[in-house]
């Protein structure tokens, strides 16, 4: 027997539902564009305009007033530290310490003599032949006395110190680059020099390479890093250095930035005042920065994430942003190079929730 009409319709109807709840689950489910993140390309070296200039350098002055004697030095020398460099004749200092020497030898022997006077005065106080009051005096002349050898003492090392700016020494190792006076000359000593100065003295063995980096370059620079130093005077050559300081501070006039490299010139190759260029090393990171699309990124929590597609379904990530390079940004940690990035990820999206 024939099923009816009517019964066959609604078999279909029932066979059917299934599948139209389906396409209209697949039907509401929103349909997102991925994209991959891209390795970030390895930094290039950093080439900077450069000049050298020598690790430290003084220009010595003479304390005392008197006639150069002697000039041990004169330019391209190369001195150590305490070395004498010049000698100056000043026959009134030497004087004045013989007077103040024989000060001290007066103030010493009165010293002994009031010290003498007080025993003397104790031990008649003590039979009550003199009385307090002079023994009191005792006392204070004893005092007195030591007081005035203290003063003539220190008297005496004042004018043996002044005595000792005779010798013009060397603070540091270093080549004496600049002199002004020859033998027979009238130094002035302090003050009275008018700004004459005898020496000028730079250490060379160590070179500070000076360079300007713009704001974004510098603030990647550490202290330490490896960079190479070139001349077209020296064809052929690169020298070996590392950055030793970054200024921490934009100059407003050029908007740049001071980095100083440390070069070693033993062999004293490389004059100070030569202009060259210093290549610095990328910095090593301990990871690997990812690109993505700016507009792949969001905030939620008032936290950078991501949202990524995973099985099939919204998940949302944060990660830590790196340098905005337009187009692109840095991502930092938090991302890996497999990720199915979600593009411009709208509020609709919920975690957990099924895309196509």
């Amino acid at each position: 027997m024939l099923p009816a009409p009517r019964s066959l319709a609604l078999a279909a109807l029932l066979l059917a539902a299934p599948a139209s709840s389906a396409l209209r689950a697949a039907d509401s489910a929103p349909r997102v564009q991925v994209a991959k993140p891209e390795p970030a390309p390895a930094a290039e070296p950093l080439r900077l305009p450069a000049r050298t200039a020598p690790a430290e350098q003084a220009t010595l002055y003479a304390r005392a007033t008197g006639i150069l004697a002697e000039r041990r030095a004169d330019i391209g020398d190369r001195v150590r530290a305490g070395d004498v460099l010049a000698v100056l004749s000043a026959p009134e200092a030497d004087r004045a310490v013989d007077r103040a020497r024989a000060a001290v030898a007066q103030a010493s022997a009165r010293a002994e003599l009031a010290r003498a006077n007080l025993r003397r005065t104790r031990a008649l106080a003590e039979k009550k032949v003199l009385s307090a009051e002079e023994s009191d005096v005792g006392e204070a002349n004893a005092k007195t006395g030591e007081a005035d050898l203290l003063a003539a003492e220190a008297e005496l090392r004042r004018l043996e110190q002044l005595q000792s700016f005779q010798r013009v020494v060397a603070p540091f190792d270093g080549v004496v680059t600049e002199r002004q006076f020859d033998r027979g000359e009238l130094i002035q000593g302090d003050a009275a020099s008018g700004g004459r100065w005898l020496f000028r003295l730079m250490r060379l063995d160590e070179l500070r390479v000076l360079a300007d980096a713009a704001p974004a370059a510098a603030l990647g620079l550490r202290a330490g890093q490896a960079a190479t130093v070139e001349f077209a005077e020296l064809p052929g050559k690169k020298f070996p250095a590392a950055v030793s300081r970054i200024a921490g501070v934009i100059d407003p006039a050029a908007g740049t930035m001071r980095i100083e490299l440390a070069l070693p010139n033993a062999d004293l190759a490389i004059p100070a005042g030569l202009n060259g260029t210093a290549t610095i090393a990328p910095a090593a990171s301990a990871t690997t920065a990812l690109r993505i699309p700016v507009n792949a990124l969001l905030t939620r929590d008032g936290k950078p994430h991501v949202a990524l597609v995973r099985e099939g379904r919204v998940a949302f990530v944060p990660v830590t942003p790196g340098r905005n390079l337009g187009a692109k940004l840095e991502i930092l940690s938090g991302l890996r190079e497999d990720s199915a990035l979600i593009l411009n990820p709208n509020a609709l999206l919920q975690e957990g929730q099924t895309v196509p």
